[in-house]
This record gives C-alpha cells, sequence and structure tokens, in this order.
C-alpha cells in the first residue's frame, strides 16, 4: 500500500472512486441522477483541493481503495482560538479496516504538520466501518444529525395552523433576532460543549454569533422571519444555498439556524411550513436538519411532510 497526496491521483482513479464510494450525501433525496450525485461529489472535493494546499491524503494498491480530504475550519479556528480542521473520507465497499485506518492516520500525521490540533468528521450511520476506525484513531462521536426534505413539486407540504405571516428579515430585526437566539438556547448543550477542552464560554455564545453571522450574510443567503398580529417577531430561520448540489442539479434552501419564542405555540411548525413553501416557490427543495435526538422538533417536521433522507455522526479528535 501507498499513501500519497490526493493532486497526486490520476483524475479518472479519484473519478472511478468517487463512483464506487456507497455513501453519497445526496442518495436519498430522490432528486439527483448517480451521475449528478458523483458530480456534486467531485465538485465537493475539486474545490477543496483547490483550497487546501497539500491537506489531503489517498491509499492506493495500485488503485485508489481509500482517500481522507482534510480541509481548514478558518472561522471556527478564529472562533474558538485553535487551529481546527475537517475530514471526510471516500471508499470503495471493499476497503479493509486496515485501509481506512492507514488513511486516517496519514491524514492526522498530515494536519498535525501542517499546525491543526483538532479535527472534525463526519460519517455517514450506515458507514459503521469507518466510524470504528475514527474511533480506534481518538475520534469521540459528540453528536448525530438527521436530514429531512420537502421536494418542490413532488411532496405535499401539510397544512398546520398558521401563526405570522412570512417575510424576508430586515436590519430592524435583527435586536429580536439575536434575542430570540439567545432565549432559545440557553443551557443547550451542543457538540461543542460535550468537548471538555473547548473554552466553556465560547460554546455558550455559539449560537448567538452563528445567528450575527446569518444575519451578515456570513453564513446564510436568506433569513425569514414571522411576525404576530402586532408586529412582533417571533421566529425565523436562516438558510443556505446548498451548493455544489444546487448549481449541478435541483436547488436546495436549508442548513440554517432557526428559532422561536417559546410564549408562541405552534410558531415553529408555522414558520417550517411557510419556509417549505417559499423554498418551492424557488423551485428548490427545501431541507432541515437537527440532533436525531430531538424528537420535538422531528414531529414538527413530519407534521408538515418532510421525509427522512440522512443521518450522519460527527466526531471530534484532538491531535497531540
Amino acid at each position: 500500500m501507498t499513501i500519497r497526496p490526493l493532486r497526486e491521483v490520476p483524475p479518472a482513479a479519484l473519478d472511478a472512486l468517487i463512483a464506487a464510494h456507497p455513501y453519497k450525501p445526496y442518495r436519498q433525496y430522490r432528486t439527483y441522477s448517480r451521475r449528478e450525485q458523483a458530480a456534486i461529489l467531485r465538485a465537493d472535493v475539486d474545490h477543496t483541493l483547490a483550497t487546501t494546499g497539500e491537506s489531503s491524503v489517498a491509499l492506493g494498491t495500485p488503485d485508489l481503495m481509500v482517500a481522507v480530504i482534510v480541509r481548514p475550519l478558518p472561522w471556527d479556528s478564529a472562533y474558538f482560538g485553535v487551529p481546527m480542521g475537517r475530514a471526510d473520507l471516500l471508499v470503495r465497499p471493499d476497503t479493509t479496516h486496515a485501509q481506512r485506518e492507514a488513511a486516517i492516520d496519514a491524514a492526522c500525521r498530515t494536519a498535525r504538520e501542517a499546525g491543526v490540533r483538532h479535527m472534525t468528521a463526519r460519517v455517514d450511520v450506515g458507514d459503521l466501518e469507518t466510524l470504528a476506525a475514527l474511533e480506534t484513531h481518538g475520534f469521540r462521536t459528540m453528536d448525530a444529525l438527521g436530514t429531512y426534505i420537502l421536494r418542490a413539486g413532488k411532496d405535499a407540504v401539510r397544512e398546520v395552523r398558521s401563526v405570522g405571516p412570512l417575510r424576508p428579515a430586515t436590519p430592524d430585526d435583527r435586536d429580536e433576532i439575536l434575542a430570540i437566539t439567545r432565549q432559545a438556547y440557553a443551557g443547550y448543550r451542543g457538540r461543542f460543549h460535550l468537548d471538555p477542552q473547548l473554552p466553556r464560554d465560547r460554546a455558550d455564545a455559539f449560537y448567538e454569533v452563528w445567528a450575527q453571522q446569518c444575519l451578515s450574510g456570513a453564513m446564510a443567503d436568506v433569513v425569514m422571519v414571522s411576525s404576530d398580529s402586532a408586529g412582533r417577531v417571533i421566529g425565523y430561520l436562516a438558510h443556505r444555498r446548498r451548493e455544489p448540489a444546487s448549481s449541478i442539479g435541483t436547488p436546495i434552501y436549508g442548513g440554517g439556524l432557526g428559532a422561536c419564542r417559546p410564549d408562541a405555540p405552534g410558531a415553529y411548525a408555522s414558520l417550517i411550513r411557510d419556509s417549505a413553501l417559499w423554498a418551492h416557490g424557488q423551485g428548490a427543495v427545501a431541507e432541515c436538519q437537527t440532533q436525531i435526538s430531538n424528537f420535538p422538533v422531528i414531529r414538527v417536521y413530519e407534521s408538515v411532510g418532510f421525509h427522512y433522507v440522512r443521518a450522519e455522526y460527527t466526531l471530534h479528535a484532538w491531535l497531540a
């Protein structure tokens, strides 16, 4: 077995690995053809390689069996004051445990030599072999995310009680959106809280800062708010236009942050429904994510008609 930078791998070998990779992110969406699924993954890999220098490794036998793409996380690094990165694995169905371990070991060495101290990995829940190989190298599971979608023209948006009209956020909504975020996420324990070596005060402030980044346009393309009959903002939802999927096939809006006031019952279901209708008006798939243990929110998604399409484990490791 040989380990080498991914840039040295022949393009045809990388294309073959991507085609064979069983855990393509959009394989259950029933929106993208197999060709489009492979093209989306290849575009994502190419973008990462164009921006990450040599922070990638591949393991070949002579044929390429497994690749690990390591990307730096500049925003996360600046926010937490720790050099951070993320690792993603591409595997063939017949990739062995030893090959996974060798590639992960090489990726961690490459990242450590580049100064990265904290690594995140996200693994499809179906890929238990990669999960086990990551755990062997000191990665610890921090959360598990479920993804739900509603497809324009194919999935009906179910009626729920309407609580307030939906409109684009304006600069005047900023203070109310941040106040809703502070209230909604007070005491919430996310994956950064579960990592004991990360600064607790930064983990506590993370969601408010995320909301600020959404309002600035840095972490969201669209921010919508709902308001009550008196005009008070009762909830918001920030979306990103998912790329490269949206440029290759059907557009997707999702992967954002949202919250509602606790004194506005039914506001969240109404917001999710209206946001799905807005996305469908753009000819796009509406997408939502939450922790798979967040049953109240999952029930809201299901009540509006969203379908479960993906789940992933998120793991952290500290590189000594």
